[in-house]
């Protein structure tokens, strides 16, 4: 009698192995979505974080923007009077510091000092820059343009008391400028900072 032995495993033989590998791959999915789980988590949680961050910035912008929209007729004369009135006060200070420096009590040590560099030099120089980017500033809003000799202008009821524009246009215009003539009242603040440090030095050394 003949013996016939197949040399394929039948099914009932590969059954039971195949499922216990099925229950091995199903337990190693089941670790590996327990693993993952929290850094799904946390992932979510950074990313609505970020999501609310983003919307929060985006609704303060956009309150200051319209808070400045309102206020913008009382800052913009505001700003423009008080900084020109601070930087024509300046730039007379710092031509009388220069005319009593000219004079003869000075020695022409003094005189040398101004003209070859000096602080007041250098703060003169950098003041006029400053009402060059002021004008820039103010000039759009004016009413009235300025007309005529720059001296009657500075020292004038009228220059003092300027009329701006504050229609919808130019308040909207007006949040583009106000960060620059902000930056300007700041710079003019270190400036005047900066000379008065100046003046203690020069009177410690003349004490001393």
């Amino acid at each position: 009698m003949r013996i016939t032995t197949s040399l394929y495993p039948t099914i009932q033989e590969i059954s039971p192995h195949l499922h216990l590998y099925v229950s091995q791959g199903q337990e190693s999915l089941k670790v590996m979505s327990t693993q993952l789980a929290p850094i799904s988590y946390a992932s979510s949680v950074v990313g609505f974080v970020s999501f609310s961050l983003t919307v929060l910035i985006w609704l303060h912008a956009f309150w200051d923007g319209f808070l400045t929209l309102l206020s913008a007729p009382h800052e913009i004369p505001d700003a423009f009077s008080t900084l020109r009135q601070g930087l024509y006060e300046e730039r007379e200070y710092l031509k009388r510091i220069r005319r009593r420096r000219e004079g003869p009590t000075h020695t022409p040590s003094h005189k040398s000092l101004y003209y070859e560099g000096g602080p007041t030099k250098v703060m003169s120089n950098a003041l006029k820059d400053l009402i060059g980017d002021f004008k820039q500033y103010e000039a759009p809003f004016l009413v009235t343009p300025h007309n005529g000799r720059e001296k009657e202008l500075e020292w004038s009821f009228d220059a003092t008391q300027q009329a701006y524009r504050c229609d919808l246009f130019h308040r909207v215009r007006w949040l583009r400028s106000k960060g620059g003539v902000q930056s300007i009242a700041e710079k003019l603040q270190r400036m005047q900072t900066r000379r008065i440090a100046v003046e203690v030095t020069e009177a410690r050394w003349m004490i001393g």
